[in-house]
């Protein structure tokens, strides 16, 4: 019995804008021919981007370890919009793409031990991301951001739990006093196999309400067509036709024999369709230059509708043969698990699943930042407060058809599984960051974070009841909860508290040494309980229900060495040791009954790793370059696995693992008006120890559901993977104002495999995920009144990308299904700026 639980300037607009914009729009089409008219070369040379990573304005080439930033520039020029297309600017960045609100972690550096089967986690992700100054994972849909900051290697000193292999922050723009400011942008495509058009629209106002109040608020709404193909939805009947159960029991193709006849299906086509709403809106006060306070809200909701999943390799009937099913009679002569129905084959596009997935989410963050100036430092408050809450429908009738005997060969077998989670969260930080110019710098700080998430499931199989007394087997609980299957709900709360710290040593004006701790204190609680009505008091008390109540605390610290040798203004060199860590946990596991797991696996502990690296950043004539050499040690890593008897989600530890490799970044004008960026990665990531991990089965014997042996690969990481980007600048002597900007960039990831490999002959293999390259283009024109068209393509060759999933080794034929990227999109996006 298996069960899955969720858990940019203002400028004045000149009339020639419009006026200029059908002839503009012809010149660009035409491209090269159209060069010699171009106004004499000029260099356009990439912007420098401060960040803040290391909690003070610097610049990239001044930070002491691998770091990556998008600035909003690029993110608009490139047409970011999800995580998704995030993936494809950064080098080394690994992610499950499961649509357009997808919440898969991010994988840095090939640290990582889940399975691409598991795309929802009960471990933190191993990357640890931050919305403005909120660590939290969202779905986001990447709008009226100043940068994006990618910090490769462990941030535990700064970062906290979670920074295992590096930390992503998306930072808000803040409001400006300067002048009114304000953008309006429509877009309009088409995707490939989609037959409706994708579509959105966004807004931003900036407001100076005083020389020390401004205000800025933007929101958004974006649609994404479907494109993917069910063919195999089942006709179901009224919902009264099954006992407690919210859809009815399905309809027999055979009306003399509407009791024991085939599945009927109902195919729907474009089923994977998704929308994202948000707004945002920040209040920002500087009434001095040594107090500011910023107040922002944001909102954001998700609607997803299918999976962006598909099911190319199924190629028949999954049916039982009568021979098989012990109670085959004349009275009931049924083959399982469709009553005899027959599958055609799939085509690439199509999937399986028995009805239409749905998924629907919420999110509000709250957040104030206060930052006072006294000299000698400056201190920082930063108070955030969130609510995330969610609900879907899940399916998980192909896997349940594994087992066909526990359900009596219940004919025409449908699961359907409701679940709902909230995680509500309290982040609070205090800062005090010393003034630069002294022999010393420093960073020093409190953190408190309160976390607390409910999730529950009801899952059906409407009909059980019915077909169950046919044969003798009504279940446990028929006259009170019907078909009702598997009941659970999860209860956990987690508090950290930290103090940590960063000191600079500024031994020469161009050798600096710096040494950090964090020392944090966490408890964990969790209050578990499922209950098996149709198992019934076999399975626990009356309702077969069990309970779990589990804790732990943890106190512990990490380290962080580094030292930076700036040899010139041009080139900087730095060796950096840090550390990070991941928050363990408890799983909700039956202790008790036949579906009853190994008590040691009631608790998985935190795991740590150690970052050792070598780099160089700097400039040379016309090139920037940044270069990095790693070795990242991991050990008691966590992975999520499944548990055997009750095929709950559940994390445990395992041994060690380790990451080698190098990283190298690279950009710069080739040739007037023409600059290109580079970046490469590459990590080997394997497990460095063989270990075995053991869970009971329903005769409560051990078996080892996770295990690997040294030298085996680590799932979800790409040896090799690397971006590349060409920008090209017209500038127009016969259109003054206008200029052309043509774009192409390329992402390429090598292959990699979907899960650990197990030491257990009789399970199943990890199945290869092959490489690919995704490549999108793009010609903008731009008046420097403020409106730009542009014409662009994503996925320009309509590469299959597949990122992860679960093969029939793993859930069976029917339930075999693997997350893709999106198609060939061809799109026009008008945006006007004031």
């Amino acid at each position: 019995m298996h069960t899955q639980r969720s858990m940019r300037h203002g400028r004045t607009p000149t009339p020639a804008a419009p006026r200029a914009l059908p002839a503009a729009i012809s010149l660009a089409l035409l491209g090269a021919s159209l060069s010699a008219a171009a106004a004499p070369a000029t260099d356009v040379g990439l912007e420098e981007v401060i960040v803040t990573a290391t909690r003070r304005d610097a610049t990239i080439q001044d930070i002491p370890y691998s770091i990556s930033a998008l600035s909003a520039s690029v993110l608009q020029d490139n047409h970011v919009q999800s995580l998704a297309d995030l993936t494809k600017l950064i080098a080394g960045v690994s992610f499950v793409d499961q649509g357009p609100t997808s919440r898969s972690n991010f994988v840095l550096r090939g640290i990582n031990a889940n399975g691409t089967d598991h795309p929802s986690t009960n471990t933190v992700a191993p990357v640890s991301t931050y919305v403005g100054e909120t660590p939290l994972l969202l779905g986001l849909h990447v709008d009226d951001l100043e940068r994006v900051e990618v910090l490769r290697g462990p941030q535990g000193t700064l970062y906290g739990s979670g920074s295992l292999a590096g930390t992503i922050r998306f930072i808000p723009k803040k409001p400006d006093f300067t002048s009114v400011q304000g953008e309006v942008e429509a877009d309009l495509g088409r995707t490939a196999q989609a037959d409706q058009p994708n579509g959105s629209f966004h807004g931003m106002l900036n407001l100076p309400l005083s020389e020390t109040l401004a205000l800025r608020a933007s929101a958004g709404y974006q649609h994404y067509a479907g494109f993917i193909n069910e063919n195999y939805i089942v006709k179901l009947g009224p919902p009264s036709s099954a006992q407690n159960s919210p859809i009815g029991i399905p309809v027999s193709g055979d009306p003399s024999n509407p009791l024991l006849g085939p599945m009927v299906f109902s195919p729907l086509k474009d089923v994977n369709t998704a929308d994202l709403w948000q707004a945002r809106a920040a209040l920002y006060f500087k009434p001095s230059n040594t107090f500011s306070a910023l107040l922002t809200y944001y909102h954001q909701e998700d609607r997803s509708r299918g999976a962006q999943a598909i099911s190319p390799y199924f190629s028949g009937s999954v049916d039982t043969a009568p021979a098989d099913n012990p109670y085959y009679s004349a009275q009931y002569p049924v083959r399982y698990p469709t009553g005899g129905v027959v599958f055609p084959k799939n085509g690439t596009y199509d999937a399986n699943d028995s009805f239409k997935l749905r998924e629907n989410r919420a999110t509000d963050l709250l957040s104030a930042d206060l930052s006072g100036d006294f000299g000698f430092a400056s201190i920082t408050s930063s108070t955030s407060l969130y609510k995330d809450k969610g609900n879907s429908i899940t399916d998980n009738t192909g896997e349940l058809s594994l087992y066909p005997s526990f359900y009596g060969f219940l004919p025409r077998m449908v699961d359907y599984q409701a679940n709902t989670d909230t995680h509500q969260g309290l982040v609070q930080e205090l800062r005090l960051v010393s003034s630069a110019g002294g022999a010393f710098d420093y960073v020093v700080g409190l953190f408190y974070q309160h976390l607390q998430e409910n999730t529950g499931e009801l899952q059906w199989i409407p009909g059980q009841t019915l077909y169950g007394t046919l044969v003798g087997n009504p279940g446990g609980n028929a006259d009170t909860l019907g078909d009702v299957n598997v009941i659970g709900a999860t209860k956990s709360d987690f508090k950290d508290r930290a103090l940590f710290g960063e000191l600079t040593y500024h031994l020469t004006p161009a050798w600096q040494v710096t040494g950090g701790a964090r020392v944090f204190k966490q408890d964990f609680t969790l209050d578990a309980q499922t209950a098996f009505p149709f198992c019934g008091s076999y399975c626990g008390d009356a309702l077969g229900n069990t309970a779990v109540q589990k804790s732990y605390a943890a106190n512990d610290h990490i380290m962080k060495l580094n030292t930076a040798y700036k040899v010139s203004h041009a080139l900087n060199l730095y060796a950096n040791y840090a550390e990070g860590f991941r928050r363990g946990g408890s799983t909700g596991i039956p202790t008790t009954g036949p579906f009853a797991g190994n008590p040691a696996l009631l608790l998985y502990t935190p795991d740590k790793t150690k970052n050792f690296e070598v780099g160089a950043k700097g400039t040379h004539g016309r090139l920037n370059y940044s270069a990095a050499v790693f070795l990242i040690d991991w050990q008691n890593f966590q992975v999520d696995a499944t548990a055997l008897s009750s095929g709950i989600p559940i994390a445990v530890n395992g041994a060690k693992a380790r990451s080698k490799g190098v990283e190298l970044e690279l950009g710069g004008p080739l040739l007037p008006r023409l600059n290109y960026q580079f970046g490469f990665s590459y990590a080997k990531a394997q497990v460095a120890e063989d270990f075995q991990v053991y869970d009971l089965t329903t005769s409560q014997t051990p078996a080892a559901i996770v295990s690997g042996r040294a030298g085996d690969p680590l799932p979800n990481a790409p040896t090799t993977s690397a971006t590349f980007a060409l920008d090209y600048t017209q500038v127009y002597s016969a259109l003054p104002g206008w200029d052309a900007r043509w774009h192409l960039n390329g992402a390429y990831r090598s292959a990699t495999t979907s899960k650990l490999a197990s030491t257990d002959p009789a399970a199943s293999a990890p199945f290869a995920i092959r490489g690919f390259a995704l490549w999108d283009a793009a010609v903008t024109l731009r008046h420097r009144g403020g409106l730009s068209v542009d014409l662009y393509t994503q996925n320009l060759f309509n590469q299959l990308g597949i990122t992860g999933g679960q093969d029939r080794g793993t859930v069976g034929l029917r339930a075999e299904r693997f997350f893709i990227g999106r198609p060939r999109t061809v799109g026009l996006r008008i945006r006007y700026q004031f």
